[in-house]
């Protein structure tokens, strides 16, 4: 099982030209035990592990459909909402804040979504390393 990286930005990887950067500021906030409990059972489904490669979508969703990237989704309930009222788009969404992350998933696991993926990582550097250049999908 793949664990749930801790997004605190900390590392080689996080820092451009010396400096440590973030898109975002670690709120504070309690993961409940269902929260917790969808991050362990659901994250190998629909998360996906920070590499500094770019990512293959259509290999990523087994298809080829249009994508929508949401960046800081919070609890995820726009995400999700949109996911189930589009499912012939594709939609990634990339956050930080874990009982955020866990309240998506937890409404994932609920319903037959196929057409989510999430990164726990910092939004710059998933957008300088793993999103690939604009091309019509």
């Amino acid at each position: 099982m793949q664990e749930l990286p801790d997004s605190t930005g900390s590392g080689p990887s996080a820092r451009l030209s010396g400096a440590s950067v973030r898109s975002y500021v670690l709120r504070a906030g309690r993961l409940t035990r269902a929260q917790q409990r969808a991050l362990s059972t659901s994250w190998p489904r629909y998360g996906l592990a920070f590499e500094p490669r770019t990512l293959d979508l259509d290999q990523l969703f087994a298809r080829r459909a249009p994508l929508t990237l949401e960046i800081g989704f919070g609890n995820g309930d726009n995400l999700l909402a949109r996911a189930l009222e589009e499912p012939e788009r594709d939609f990634l969404g990339v956050e930080v804040h874990r009982p955020g992350i866990g309240h998506l998933l937890l409404g994932l696991a609920a319903g037959p979504v196929s057409n989510v993926r999430i990164i726990a990582h910092d939004a710059v550097e998933v957008l300088e390393h793993q999103i690939p250049a604009a091309k019509p999908r």
